[in-house]
């Protein structure tokens, strides 16, 4: 008996000090991205990472002090999960919703048939099993087994999901900071958004433009490329929209160029940069200093879409204020959209993760 304690003793002290190691080494290497290109998604992860490390250690240590101590962190732990699990909730009924707007559309309806179908499967077979809990119905360990996965795939979904906060808040944070400091850049892009009435700028887009404003002012009047195609239901391109604002407010009609046939994040950047291209024929592109200005829910994904292409450029994504009423909106379709880009890996392990569940119920039947 007394071997046993001194054994669990040991491997408790070995699984703490396993875990604040790990929790180094992932803060580390969270540094490393951060300084080498803080755009890389790997960023938030090694963060989060190191996060969840030190706080499974401090649970232990918890456990193992016990009184109030360990019942006030295994509290605190409780409510970030809940909050995690709610938030998980909220955005998948708000994804559904938007998914379907989005499907309608026959321009958008094969773009966003992946979220649709995902988040539509998996959340009501999800608030199926939250029931069959709350009302303690029992169901044979086959059943039980061949559902395993949907819990564990929206346990996934969840560490995705933080991923994507991480990031937007540490890009929201840089982007920041680039705007307080004082130095010179050559060329900011606008990132175009829906026009209301299909002519007039959205308070989100005239942020995005306010921001790009000031940002010039202070960052020695670089030229501006407004991006942005004219939609279905748009009368004006969205980029002649956002001339029009911008030299209103006195700007340089000789230092704004239009970029109006793009009509995604990906082809903004595409776009304006061949524009950018064209314009410094005689010069070397790796020495300019490029921005682009866009809403701080929409950063994460711009970033991405601009580390992701290697453009061989300096590029500093710029936020702007979202305004509080799609602010939460615009947050949870930014993860669909991250979700659509990185669906092959997203599909890879829900397919694991059903083959798991689908060997644990055969098992379980045979025996």
């Amino acid at each position: 008996m007394l071997e046993n304690l001194k054994t669990s003793f040991v491997l408790t002290n070995q699984s703490i000090l396993f875990l604040l190691s790990m929790s180094l080494i992932f803060l580390v290497l969270f540094v490393y991205y951060l300084i080498n290109d803080y755009r890389n998604l790997k960023t938030a992860f090694a963060l989060n990472l190191a996060g969840e490390s030190l706080l499974l250690a401090l649970l232990i240590i918890s456990a193992r002090l016990g009184g109030n101590f360990f019942i006030i962190f295994r509290f605190m732990i409780s409510f970030f999960i809940g909050l995690i699990i709610a938030l998980a909730l909220y955005s998948g009924i708000t994804l559904v919703i938007w998914s379907f707007r989005m499907s309608i559309n026959t321009q958008y309806r094969s773009r966003y048939r992946f979220s649709t179908r995902l988040v539509t499967i998996i959340f009501p077979l999800l608030c199926l099993m939250i029931l069959i809990k709350l009302f303690k119905i029992s169901l044979p360990p086959v059943i039980s087994y061949l559902f395993a996965f949907i819990p564990l795939f929206v346990i996934y979904l969840g560490f995705v999901f933080t991923n994507f906060i991480t990031q937007t808040i540490i890009v929201n944070l840089k982007g920041k900071q680039i705007l307080k400091n004082n130095q010179s850049f050559d060329y900011s892009i606008t990132l175009g958004a829906g026009l209301i009435q299909g002519e007039l700028v959205s308070k989100n887009l005239e942020n995005r433009l306010q921001t790009t404003l000031n940002f010039a002012i202070k960052h020695n009047n670089p030229k501006l490329i407004m991006s942005g195609g004219q939609g279905y239901d748009e009368k004006i391109s969205e980029a002649q929209a956002m001339q029009t604002w911008i030299l209103k407010h006195n700007y340089s009609p000789t230092k704004v160029f239009l970029e109006d046939q793009s009509t995604n994040t990906k082809e903004n950047f595409q776009n304006s940069i061949q524009k950018i291209l064209k314009d410094q024929k005689s010069e070397n592109p790796k020495r300019l200093r490029l921005a682009f200005v866009t809403n701080s829910y929409h950063l994460t994904r711009a970033n991405y879409i601009a580390f992701a292409n290697n453009y061989n450029l300096k590029i500093f994504g710029i936020p702007s204020k979202t305004t509080r009423n799609y602010l939460a909106l615009g947050w949870f379709r930014e993860f669909a959209a991250m979700l659509l880009i990185k669906k092959h890996q997203h599909l890879f392990v829900l397919v694991l993760l059903l083959v798991i569940s689908l060997g644990l119920a055969l098992i379980s039947w045979i025996n």
